[in-house]
């Protein structure tokens, strides 16, 4: 029976592969390339339906509030000008606009949606890592989130602001994931290769899902701090205006500095790696750093494994994601950080919160083209692999399609998974040498990219 679905599964992968070369795959693609109102205006449209269940839900729950959120909304426009980035509210009025539906309470609902910025929405926790050089294999630069929250439609794409209003900062092509419904990132990576994500800070998750004593400061917020940036928009800044982890290290400081951090009474801890192997934990109580470190190190058993580090400790019944890379130290391949002893660990043991995952592989010669993103939605689903060169998404996995699938399908398969990582390896390395050799690659990079997605949907089917 196995043997027969893996048959099929070839069958239709090839049968694909002709029908896109027909097609040119224009159907299924979206490129979110332009001004901030052409982007918001895309996402509006394909996203509508998801967008007004979200934002009508959010506004059940604020009841007699419209007065408070407009204020919350004219703060988050007023400081969005003041970073440079109203074009935040160009594509987020564009959104609103397609939806059909107040511009200024959409704006309160995106920036303030997640951990009791704006109203009331309880969170769990996440799971960040990063692996370098001297752990790893070939010199592999590694970033991987897992999200774990309450389930929420999960979308990811490629971005890419062309034109901004006169006096904003023009913003760096990413890849984001996040909810269907705004416009902010759980995750990233960007065409420089700095990638990131934020988490709740490990002292705040609950006591069963974090093991080990934490030493520093606690990231209590006292007061509660609602006027600023919540943690999905600081990772957006990052993605589209920073090129490395020093840079993203300057700006969490002149954020907190100046007031821009926001996350009602808990504080916020993020990890950074970039293109050069460096990696940066910082973590905030709203109102300073509370803690920063620069390529820390993993201390397990009196031992340290330098180029390893986790923001959080997962370890239960099925062993725990660092003693998996200790065995392999030196020799850590993406194939490992992307497997279920690693990266889909957190998903084994909180399955229902495991909404999304992407574990990155950097490129340090070619960032902004042979970047590898894994992405997962949902988190114990298959890893979708596309390269960061590619300039169009597959609209199902933008508007939600592919994490529903994977959400209700459960067909997940490790085997199956390394057949993936073999498509995978065997593309990129042709890639790469039509690259060296000056050839244009990007169509190549997009119709492979709709091509797993319609292989991964047909291997849920």
């Amino acid at each position: 029976m196995k043997r027969r679905k893996v048959l099929l599964l070839i069958a239709t992968f090839v049968s694909l592969c002709l029908l896109g070369a027909t097609l040119g795959y224009a159907a299924d693609m979206v490129i979110l390339e332009g001004s901030p109102s052409e982007v918001g205006a895309k996402w509006g449209k394909i996203n509508r339906d998801s967008i007004l269940e979200a934002y009508n839900s959010f506004m059940t729950k604020a009841e007699d509030k419209e007065e408070q959120l407009r204020r919350f909304a004219k703060l988050s426009i007023d400081l969005s000008k003041e970073i440079k980035c109203s074009y935040w509210i160009e594509e987020l009025n564009a959104i609103a606009d397609a939806v059909g539906i107040d511009r200024e309470l959409y704006i309160a609902f995106t920036f303030g949606r997640y951990r009791d910025l704006a109203l009331l929405y309880e969170s769990s926790g996440c799971t960040s890592f990063a692996i370098a050089p001297p752990a790893t294999k070939g010199g592999q630069i590694i970033f991987h989130k897992t999200r774990e929250t309450a389930k929420d439609l999960q979308s990811a794409y490629l971005k890419k602001i062309t034109s901004v209003p006169k006096g904003d900062k023009k913003p760096y092509k990413f890849f984001g994931s996040m909810g269907t419904a705004d416009t902010g990132v759980s995750f990233f990576v960007n065409e420089k290769g700095l990638a990131g994500g934020a988490d709740v800070p490990a002292q705040w998750q609950h006591k069963e899902w974090y093991v080990g004593e934490y030493e520093g400061e606690f990231p209590h917020v006292d007061p509660p701090k609602y006027d600023g940036f919540m943690n999905h928009y600081v990772p957006r800044y990052i993605a589209e205006h920073c090129k490395d982890v020093d840079e993203a290290k300057a700006v969490m400081h002149s954020f907190a500095e100046k007031g821009y951090l926001a996350s009602g009474n808990r504080g916020t801890n993020y990890l950074f790696v970039d293109a050069n192997g460096k990696i940066l934990q910082i973590a905030d109580n709203c109102y300073k750093i509370i803690e920063e470190q620069v390529n820390p190190s993993l201390k397990k058993d009196g031992e340290e494994y330098k180029g390893i580090y986790f923001t959080v400790s997962r370890v239960n019944d099925y062993g725990s994601p660092e003693d998996a890379l200790i065995s392999n130290y030196g020799n850590i391949t993406i194939e490992l950080a992307n497997s279920p002893k690693v990266s889909k660990h957190p998903a084994m043991w909180n399955f229902e919160r495991a909404q999304s995952s992407a574990t990155i592989l950097i490129d340090p010669e070619y960032p902004e083209t042979l970047t590898t993103i894994f992405v997962t939605l949902p988190a114990y689903g298959y890893s979708i692999p596309f390269l960061m060169g590619a300039n169009a998404t597959p609209r199902a996995l933008m508007d939600g399609t592919v994490y529903e699938k994977q959400r209700t399908s459960f067909e997940y398969s490790e085997f199956h998974e390394a057949g993936i990582n073999d498509m995978w390896r065997k593309f990129i390395y042709g890639v790469r040498a039509d690259l060296k050799e000056g050839k244009d690659v990007q169509e190549e990079l997009n119709e492979n990219f709709q091509k797993m997605v319609d292989f991964i949907l047909a291997m849920n089917d």
